[in-house]
């Protein structure tokens, strides 16, 4: 019995040796972090203004770094504020209750495409004190955040944030300063709540430290909204090369046999290539009447009609430049010899001059063959009226 009543005790002692050691050991684990952490906010004031406003001054060099998307949003906020915020009122007897606190926010934030992201953010609030003839505090302040959002943004989008930043705090009694701050909170982004338009509502709760006086912690509520801004325009893809493609479209101008006068008009198709050919595709070959090419009785002078016909020859000198020709001119047998002759050739003349005066550049020539080479009896009008002619006789 005596000998299980030692082994007890020495168990016991065993583990409240243990225990204190244990407790040792935590104390300069845990305490020397967290004493650490609270030296390295023993700066100045100026300093940490210094490096709060560098932070906030590097959001938009770390956002241009790559394609992101952009937004502004607007909070109202609502702050349960740390109790010693009222102890210097206290201690003058003043009964200050220093608890809460208003105030908007306004934040630009940049998201990249692997959802981290940073903000800057401007703010303001009041923090009440309910004591008659004191007036209320007030500060005013920026942060940088580094945040991570777990969505797109584009719908229900929860995000965690973490940054730190300056703020400025007028107070009464006190000294009013600028001092660092630092923040942490987890919210929420919606997708668009109206039907026309990308407003978007945004809820979140932020812790926020306060290195001002005895260092405050205060909690910070915001809901307000959130719209995207736009985008820079992402450049067009490249167009699939594509293959041109030849569609024949029946015009009605094909010319088979390449002599110049369409299907559709040509009155001698499958003309030898080379081949001179008229207005309708046949062979000229060796003489070109002018048909309906008529004078005034005993004249030269062309009556209208006759233009017609010789503006038409005109398109067949013009289409072979190189065809010489030669304007022969005809009577009937009305007259003596010689003074048809003369005709003949006067009507040749008024026809070649009609050709120069078109433009036509062929070798051309004018002769008058009177009334000896008729080509049809001359003993009725309407023989005479055929030998009365000019013709082109081509000559190469």
């Amino acid at each position: 019995m005596l000998r299980r009543t030692i082994k007890i005790a020495a168990l016991t002692w065993q583990s409240v040796l243990f225990r204190h050691r244990f407790e040792s050991f935590r104390r300069l684990t845990f305490n020397r972090p967290r004493i650490i952490f609270m030296k390295s906010f023993q700066l100045s004031s100026t300093s940490k203004a210094l490096i709060a406003l560098g932070l906030v001054a590097s959001v938009p060099t770390l956002a241009n770094a790559q394609e992101t998307q952009r937004y502004f949003s607007v909070l109202g906020t609502y702050s349960t504020t740390d109790d010693d915020r009222g102890q210097r009122l206290n201690e003058l007897g003043l009964n200050a209750d220093v608890d809460e606190a208003v105030g908007l926010g306004v934040l630009y934030g940049w998201q990249f495409p692997s959802n981290w992201g940073v903000e800057a953010q401007l703010f303001s609030e009041t923090i009440e004190t309910d004591v008659p003839g004191i007036t209320d505090f007030y500060r005013q302040g920026v942060t940088a955040d580094l945040i991570y959002s777990f969505g797109d943004r584009t719908g229900f989008t929860p995000f965690a944030l973490l940054g730190v930043g300056g703020n400025y705090n007028d107070v009464s009694p006190n000294e009013d300063k600028f001092d660092f701050m630092a923040n942490a909170g987890l919210g929420f982004v919606t997708g668009p709540v109206i039907k026309y338009g990308d407003v978007r509502l945004r809820a979140e709760a932020r812790y926020v430290y306060d290195t001002f006086e005895n260092e405050y912690g205060d909690i910070r509520y915001g809901l307000g909204i959130e719209i995207p801004l736009l985008k820079a325009r992402e450049p067009l893809p490249e167009p699939a090369p594509v293959e041109p493609k030849v569609v024949e479209v029946p015009s009605g101008l094909r010319d088979d046999d390449g002599d110049g006068v369409i299907n559709d008009r040509d009155q001698c198709p499958d003309t030898p290539a080379g081949e001179r050919v008229d207005g309708v595709g046949c062979p000229l070959g060796n003489l070109i009447p002018l048909n309906g090419v008529t004078f005034e009785f005993d004249k030269t002078r062309l009556r209208p009609d006759a233009q017609t016909i010789l503006d038409l020859a005109t398109l067949v000198l013009n289409k072979y430049p190189d065809m010489q020709v030669e304007v022969a001119g005809h009577t009937d047998n009305l007259g003596n010899d010689a003074y048809n002759q003369q005709l003949s050739e006067g009507r040749a003349n008024a026809v070649r001059d009609y050709f120069v005066s078109k433009g036509v550049n062929n070798p051309i020539t004018a002769r008058g063959y009177g009334e000896a080479e008729p080509i049809t009896d001359n003993g009725s009008e309407e023989g005479r009226e055929r030998n009365r002619r000019v013709e082109l006789r081509i000559l190469n």
